[in-house]
């Protein structure tokens, strides 16, 4: 029997990030045609060759969009598509920041090209459903988050239709600047909507919180750290984060969110759905030493990090029964992070093995180990 979602063509943006990657062997996966936005043509060959998706070639086609927030950076990338699935937003990198750059490097990307894609949508009249990636930062004050207000108990759980102002700036730090960002983007992309009467497609927002599981597009184990993977792994080698609210989610169980809102039969649209499960972040260091003990007891895993739970509830439960599923827990999240990244360093060790001519010295061996364990 044919598989119907044959018929669907899907346009992904931020194919090339975390979760992108994840949504796109999704999408794949499930049976669409997709046309992967990106930024460059040497990140359109990084895809098509990916050994990963190697099997459905067949189904993939890429766009190059170099500047999101152009006047009508999507409008060619959309032409023909029945779904879009938009993922691509500024994210936080730990660099040096400057909250006068705040505007130019997370609000204005995050703004103009949610809208742009919109547009573009707006533009192509066989578009029936845009999935729009947002995040908790946009349902939660980061204050809470942060653990430097106490969220009222009268407020109950945070629930997918809570919705926050947009704070001021200066923005201080990266992550207030990326946080506003999300805000400023959903209630644009609402506004957007209800402008339109009589619009000939909707909208669904998917809210993810910390985000952990294997990265498809990590070619080395230091890629592995990048993103929200850098907490649990962070702290499977030794490192001390303070505190980190107690939310988080598989990026596989995202990345279905994403590709199973495309249903528009199944999935009710004009909503958000929120993809989170309680965590404790101090169940990682007791996960790691029980499913890796061998990595451990090398030293390959220093599992002596910590992290402070801040309490937070986001409630999940509409998307887990509209969605059908049960979210993955913290163990599992941290047995794919983890895992991948012995993966990437024995990887790289054979690798360096191998550049060196064949068999080396123990002592050569060690040092390899060493820069794994740093990398």
């Amino acid at each position: 029997m044919a598989n119907p979602n044959h018929n669907n063509l899907v346009l992904i943006t931020g194919c090339t990030g975390h979760i992108g990657f994840s949504t796109l062997l999704s999408a794949l996966r499930a049976g669409h045609r997709v046309r992967a936005a990106v930024r460059s043509s040497s990140k359109a060959s990084a895809l098509l060759s990916h050994p990963v998706l190697r099997p459905y070639t067949s189904r993939l086609t890429t766009a190059v969009v170099p500047d999101l927030t152009a006047p009508g950076a999507y409008r060619s990338a959309v032409r023909g598509t029945t779904h879009v699935i938009h993922i691509a937003s500024p994210l936080t990198t730990g660099a040096p920041y400057s909250w006068e750059h705040a505007q130019k490097t997370f609000i204005q990307p995050a703004v103009r090209g949610t809208l742009e894609l919109l547009e573009a949508a707006r533009a192509e009249p066989r578009v029936r459903r845009v999935v729009i990636t947002s995040s908790m930062v946009a349902l939660v004050p980061l204050a809470q988050l942060e653990g430097r207000e106490r969220r009222p108990a009268s407020a109950g759980p945070v629930r997918p239709t809570d919705r926050i102002p947009l704070k001021p700036e200066p923005y201080e730090t990266e992550f207030a600047a990326y946080a506003a960002s999300k805000v400023a983007a959903l209630r644009e992309a609402e506004a957007f909507m209800a402008r339109d009467p009589r619009p000939h497609f909707d909208v669904v927002h998917v809210h993810p919180s910390f985000v952990l599981g294997r990265n498809g597009m990590a070619a080395e184990p230091r890629a592995s750290l990048r993103g929200t993977n850098g907490i649990a792994l962070g702290m499977a080698l030794g490192r001390h984060l303070g505190n980190v609210a107690g939310a988080s989610a598989h990026v596989e169980d995202v990345a279905a969110v994403h590709v199973k809102a495309l249903d528009a039969a199944a999935v009710p649209g004009g909503r958000s759905y929120i993809v989170s499960q309680r965590t404790r972040w101090e169940d990682v260091a007791a996960t790691v030493r029980r499913r890796f003990a061998d990595a451990v007891q090398k030293r390959l895993l220093v599992p002596t990090g910590s992290a402070d739970t801040l309490d937070i509830e986001l409630d999940a439960s509409e998307t887990e029964a509209i969605f059908g599923f049960a979210h993955r827990g913290i163990e599992d999240q941290v047995e794919s992070v983890v895992g991948q990244y012995l993966e990437l360093r024995a990887q790289k060790r054979a690798g360096m093995r191998k550049g060196a001519g064949g068999d080396q010295p123990r002592k050569a061996v060690g040092t390899c180990q060493q820069v794994g364990v740093n990398a």
